[in-house]
């Protein structure tokens, strides 16, 4: 996945870059939305990995499925990534992408991740808090995973807290083997 990032992030700043310029970072999202689901797709993953196919081909069944939703700019893209054998990072570029637009937009995405069910007492004051530690609309999504115990986990990009039963048991199991 680092890999795949480090290959994606340089394309998906300089798409976004002049999505911002030209005013259509809106079409650019979806545009970059269909190319990651149409990468997904366990053919077209066989044809990226086939040596086979080359960057034309590749890029004609893009434009193929595409069709009139693929503007000259989105194939500009395809080519440049095809010719570099850089493809299978699509999808991670649609993902830089759609961070860098809810940044500026100033909107954060964050996952909880519980023990039980969050109520929804749980759920309003864990977005006032986290909308005002980030100063933006935080998006959460919300998992249950039994093997925390109790507690919550928080991830919000690079940043994240373990406030989970499991990780103060662990603390406390170091703390005694010292």
């Amino acid at each position: 996945m680092a890999q795949l990032m480090t290959i994606a992030r340089p394309y998906a700043e300089g798409v976004y870059a002049l999505a911002k310029e030209e005013g259509s970072v809106a079409t650019w999202s979806e545009m970059l939305a269909n190319l990651s689901l149409i990468s997904q797709d366990k053919t077209m993953k066989a044809m990226l990995k086939s040596p086979q196919c080359s960057a034309d081909d590749i890029v004609s069944v893009f434009t193929e499925v595409m069709g009139n939703n693929l503007t000259n700019e989105g194939k500009n893209l395809l080519i440049a990534m095809a010719d570099n054998d850089r493809l299978v990072a699509l999808s991670t570029v649609a993902e830089v992408f759609e961070t860098l637009r809810a940044r500026d937009e100033k909107r954060v995405r964050a996952t909880v991740i519980s023990a039980l069910e969050v109520t929804n007492e749980q759920k309003n004051k864990l977005s006032v808090a986290l909308n005002a530690k980030f100063d933006a609309e935080v998006e959460i999504t919300y998992e249950e995973d039994a093997s925390l115990i109790g507690g919550i986990k928080i991830k919000v990009d690079d940043w994240a807290i373990d406030g989970s039963a499991m990780m103060q048991l662990n603390k406390l199991g170091a703390a005694i083997a010292q």
